[in-house]
Order: structure tokens, then sequence, then C-alpha cells
């Protein structure tokens, strides 16, 4: 039986050198998929699951068959390692339970996996998208295997969980505050790792604008955490000593990698290119075609490329991005890899890094890391809040303008507070008067039952404003602050005058303060205003007047 089981091992796919080739032969041996995929496949060929189940490998072919034609079609090694782990996941499940998954069965043993799911989540109390995620994956598969003209995940209770996503919950996820932060450790991390500190003595030094520095020793242990008596060692001492001075790639790449995760951070963030395009993008010559505000960015034509690399920087950048160039061309060959990450496993040019190095270093100093695809969000975002033209941001997206606008659009708060207040500008009737408050309607009208003598409306006099019909007083701090400031500068009014015997009626200030007083008097019987009505009289008496007023009251005082 086992001269006769296909080999379904996937073709096309650049592998490391340590790295086990991705293969669907797991599918067809009962508890094969428990295991992962580098251990599988050596107990596999030792025999150890015994022969394959007949039943298993129709279906298994199935879904190998559309798996390699997606990367013959030239899809994603990313989407692809992601779909065969997920569609492992469920045989796993399977075998658990007993299980034999064919093509008779499948779709009822994908609905109680799909439950399961459901299951495993509310175990961990988790709200969480992966359950959908892996479902639709491992679906869609079934879904073309089978011909079905209905999706099988409509059949499961599993929903996209729209309202689970953190910007939802907290509003605005992307905190720009913190992306800058970010920036600026990346590029402390650029400026520190010259070609000189690289090939230079150990520890190299880190120093970032923050004052912090950080002592890398290319992962030596460092002299303060040496056991004691390693210096009589001879042996051990001079290999050290050896490790130290040997520049070359093998003992300085963890330095080289991690100015190289910085160097594609800030490549990201300033072209909004995904990490998968980022990571494949070839070295060359680069020309810079100037547009306003930055360069579109174009490599020289390559015969074995049949076409160009596209991208637009700020023109800040550009000076940042040939200072790398310089630097990497120093140390690798011209011709690979604009970014080439390489480590002693030879991974596949195709893999992209986790950015572990970088993700470490951040941490020791206290700074908050952004992913690639955080980074892109906040890019494209700033776009819009900058230009408030979708359609140009999506085109400088390389998007659908209703796909940028469903995916990659975040709500702002401080974006929302500008338009609010834009609208209420242009649609409030209300305008500024020249007294505390706020008018409804601007023509003067003199209220009923007006003192004599009292100041008239006019909109011009600010105590005209606390006898009109269209004054109106505000529930906030700040305007019984105001109330209290304006009543000051018309105590100083007051004492200034000098008024002769024979005046009977009260002056006009005396009106306007006795006005504000029945205004504060009012604050004062509602509870929750009189802290309000305490805290404005405190900053009065310490001398703290609105700033509305604060200019006439030292003017008034120079005149008292």
């Amino acid at each position: 039986m086992k001269d006769i089981t296909p080999d379904l091992t996937f073709d096309g796919v650049e592998y490391g050198r340590l790295e086990t080739p991705w293969s669907l032969n797991s599918l067809v041996y009962k508890g094969a998929s428990q295991l992962p995929i580098d251990k599988a496949t050596p107990a596999i060929n030792r025999g150890v699951f015994g022969s394959p189940n007949p039943t298993r490998i129709p279906l298994a072919e199935k879904f190998f068959n559309i798996l390699q034609g997606a990367i013959v079609a030239g899809k994603s090694p990313a989407t692809l390692k992601g779909a065969y782990q997920r569609l492992r996941k469920l045989y796993k499940w399977s075998d658990e339970n007993n299980f034999e998954i064919t093509e008779s069965t499948v779709e009822s043993i994908f609905l109680d996996w799909s439950d399961s799911l459901i299951a495993e989540a509310r175990a961990k109390n988790t709200n969480s998208d992966t359950p959908w995620t892996c479902a639709v994956a491992v679906g869609a598969l079934i879904d073309e295997a089978l011909n079905r003209e209905r999706q099988i995940i409509s059949y499961t209770r599993l929903r996209k969980k729209y309202g689970v996503k953190g910007w939802r919950k907290t509003g605005e996820k992307i905190n720009f505050e913190k992306l800058f932060v970010m920036g600026e450790a990346l590029l402390d991390v650029c400026n520190s790792l010259s070609i000189e500190t690289i090939q230079g003595d150990l520890p190299a030094l880190l120093k970032f604008r923050s004052g912090k520095e950080l002592e890398h020793w290319c992962r030596l242990v460092p002299s303060e955490k040496l056991k004691n008596g390693l210096d009589g060692a001879t042996n051990k001492s001079s290999k050290r000593a050896l490790w130290i001075s040997d520049t070359s790639w093998r003992t300085r790449h963890p330095l080289i990698n991690l100015r190289l995760e910085a160097e594609l951070l800030i490549f990201i963030a300033q072209t909004q290119m995904n990490l998968s395009q980022a990571s494949r993008l070839e070295n060359g010559k680069f020309t810079y075609q100037s547009f306003s505000g930055g360069y579109h960015v174009k490599s020289m034509f390559k015969e074995r490329r049949q076409g160009e690399v596209e991208f637009d920087v700020h023109s800040e950048y550009r000076t940042h991005f040939e200072t790398y160039l310089g630097w990497r061309n120093s140390l690798f060959p011209v011709e690979g890899l604009l970014f080439p990450l390489t480590s002693h496993f030879q991974r596949a040019s195709t893999t992209s890094t986790n950015f572990a190095a970088t993700r470490k270093l951040l941490k020791q100093i206290d700074v908050e890391y952004i992913s690639p695809r955080s980074l892109r969000l906040a890019k494209v975002n700033w776009l819009l809040r900058k230009i408030r033209d979708p359609n140009l941001v999506a085109e400088m997206a390389q998007h659908e303008e209703s796909t940028l606008l469903s995916q990659y659009e975040r709500p702002s708060y401080q974006a929302a507070l500008a338009e609010i207040t834009r609208y209420h500008q242009k649609t409030d009737p209300a305008f500024s008067p020249p007294g505390p408050g706020v008018c409804v309607k601007p023509t003067p009208l003199a209220a009923n039952a007006i003192p004599k003598n009292a100041p008239a409306p006019d909109c011009a006099n600010p105590a005209g404003c606390l006898f009109c019909q269209h004054q109106r007083d505000i529930a906030d701090i700040d305007h019984v602050w105001s109330l209290f400031s304006y009543r000051h500068l018309k105590s100083l009014e007051l004492a200034s005058q000098r008024p002769n015997g024979a005046a009977r009626d009260k002056h006009p200030a005396q009106m306007a303060i006795e006005e504000i007083t029945r205004k504060i008097a009012a604050y004062k019987e509602v509870e929750a205003y009189k802290a309000w009505v305490i805290e404005a009289g405190a900053r009065i008496e310490e001398g703290r007047y609105h700033p509305k007023w604060n200019g006439f009251v030292r003017l008034m005082e120079m005149r008292v």
C-alpha cells in the first residue's frame, strides 16, 4: 500500500536549509497530524504510523491539488502555509476523537469541529476572531474540493466578530505618540549600528535620544556576568578572545540583523508596503523622481526581473535610505535582497521575519512594539487625516477606495471632534458675544423689567449682555470663572468712580455686579455646581482671572 500512496509534498516552495518540506502526507495516516510537520514526516518514513488509510487518500489528493495549484498561480507561500496548517488542525482533532475524514464524512466532521472551536474559545474566555479565521480557511478548501454551491461555513454557529477588535472597543487603536516613540528608537538603532560599531570591539553600544544606553554582546555572556575563575581558564578565555576579535558575519550577524530589522520597519512605515513584499525586494540602483512632498523610487531595469520596483517615500527619508544602501552594500554583495536578513539556519528568502531581536530590544528600553501591519494602518490613516481625500489615499496605498474605507480606515476621536466643531460652527445659531455666556440670536433685545439706568443691550457692551433676552449661561466651570472675573472687573470699575452726593440712582457697574451675583447664587443652589463656585472664587482670590478678562483687570488695577 505504501508504494501506491501518492507523495503529497508541495513543489515550487523555497525551503530553508533545515526546514522540513511542507506536505499533506500526514493526512492519510491516522495520528500523524498530531505531530509537528518536522517530526511527522520522519515518523511516516520510519513506518511509525503503519500503512495509510486508502479511504483518506482521495480527499487528501484533492486538498493537495488545490493548494499546489495556488502555488503555481503565484499565491503567497505564507498564505499556503497557513491554509495547510489549519487543515492539519482539523485532522488532528478528528484523529483525537476517532473520526475518519473521507469525502462522505468531512462535512459533518467539519461542523462538529467548528462547535469545538467555539467551546474552546469560551473555555479560554476569549473574544478573538481565531475560531472564525481558522474555520473559514478550512471551509473554503472543503467547498472547492467538493464543488459545493453554498459555503459550508454558513452552516456553522461561527460568526465573524466585527465588534471584538481593539479599535472598535477602545475607539482609536492607532496611537501616533507611541508610533513616533518607536520610530525614534528604530532610528537611534540605525544610527548606532554603523560599520565601525559592528566591526569594532564588543560590546557594541546602542545610544538612544532618551538618554538610555544598551550594550550588545553578540550572544556572548557580558563580562560582569562571567563566573569566577573563567579568566583563569585558558581555553575558554582564548575562545572568548577569538570570538571578540572576529568581526565577520559569523560573530556579528546579531548586530547586522538588528539594524536590518529596524530598517525594514522604517521602510514599511514609509512606503506602506506589506511585510512579505518588502522582504522579497531586490537590491539595485534606484532612481528618484520628485513629486509634491517626496519621491517616486524606481530600480533600474533588470532583464531577469522584467520589471521595476516602485514605491513612494517622503523627501526626508531619501537621505536615510541612501545611507542605508551604502551600509548594506558594504556588508553584502550588491546583488541580492534589499533587506538580506540571514541566520545560521539559512531560512528561505520568502520567510518573513518575526522581528524577535527588535521586540527584545524595545522591551529593554520600555518602548511598545508596533507590528508592520499596524505601521501600514497608521500610515494610511495619517494620510487620510492629512489629505482628507480617500480616492487619492487609496491610489497611494494601492487599494480600491471601498477596500481602504472598510478594511484600513480607523475612527479618530480627534478628527471626529474637529468635524463636529466645524459642523456646529456652520449650523449653530449661537455666536460669541462680548459678555459672559453665549448668544442665541445676534439681535439686542432688552429683558423684561430691566432696571432703570441698566446697561442697554447693543452687542458691543459686555454689561449689556447681562440684561439681554438672548443671553444664555453655560453649565461649565469655565463660564462660572468668567462670571467671577467679570464681576471683579466691574467692582474695580465701581471703585474708580467718584459719584457726587446728588446721584440717587445706582451706578450701571453696581447693577452689573448685582446681576452677576444673582447668577452665581443660582449656580450655588445646584449641588453639582457648588464646587465650581468654590473653585472660581478661590482663583479670583489668588489673582487668577479668566483669559477673557485678565487683560482688562490688569489695566483697571493700574488705575485704581
